[in-house]
């Protein structure tokens, strides 16, 4: 270590805690369950999450939109598009509450498609928070029809997925169960501003539920392992 750069700037050594890996987006976004979907199975504090999503259109393809609220910055670097609003290379740092859809021109198109990465830094002893809004369709409304604001500190130690879910990334956790909420009923979907219904949203375009029920099976299936090879 250089002793003739201050302390405060040195960057500490690997701890252990996290074994170096190398994922291709392209190769890991080809089985891809779910949009912004993690590349790397690290959400502890201090963690960088980069996360990959792919969207393409096609004949009835709809991706709807929805608003993100994060406390923490996400930075947004483009692969690859065919056609797409930016093209490869482009990065930018949104604002902290955003708009999120496809991005595609058109949606029904399959000619255009874009693979991107999303990442956010992990806090470190800190509170994160976040939130997912999905607001009115009427054009000259927009209130807030459905939202969830939820605690995304992330864990102090790094670890797998668990039944509880704290090894998910919470963000495709609560964003699902603001789109399953928003999909219940005709009425959790009608606006109390201005009485349009709106349509469901795509929830299955998104594959956040799959995340979660595979996440969580995941799990289980880890600690039975793990509690047989106790019994051993």
């Amino acid at each position: 270590m250089d002793k003739t750069v201050p302390s405060n700037h040195r960057i500490a050594p690997p701890d252990g805690s996290r074994e170096p890996k190398r994922v291709n987006i392209f190769d890991a976004l080809i089985g891809a369950n779910s949009q912004l979907l993690p590349l790397f199975p690290y959400l502890d504090e201090g963690a960088m999450v980069p996360a990959g999503a792919l969207m393409r259109g096609g004949p009835g393809v709809s991706y709807g939109q929805f608003f993100h609220t994060n406390s923490v910055d996400e930075v947004v670097v483009v692969f690859g598009t065919g056609g797409a609003m930016n093209a490869a290379g482009f990065v930018a740092v949104g604002p902290n509450t955003h708009l999120v859809n496809s991005n595609l021109p058109s949606e029904e198109d399959p000619q255009y498609f874009a693979i991107v990465s999303i990442t956010q830094r992990q806090e470190i002893g800190k509170e994160q928070s976040e939130m997912v809004t999905i607001r009115c369709q009427n054009e000259k409304c927009k209130a807030i029809v459905t939202q969830i604001h939820f605690d995304a500190t992330p864990p102090r130690a790094n670890h797998y997925a668990d039944p509880a879910g704290d090894g998910l990334f919470l963000s495709l956790i609560y964003a699902a169960e603001a789109a399953e909420q928003h999909n219940a009923s005709e009425a959790a979907r009608t606006c109390k501003r201005c009485g349009t219904v709106n349509t469901p949203f795509p929830l299955d375009r998104w594959g956040w539920a799959e995340y979660a029920r595979r996440g969580r099976t995941v799990a289980e299936a880890r600690a039975a392992l793990e509690h047989v090879i106790a019994s051993k």
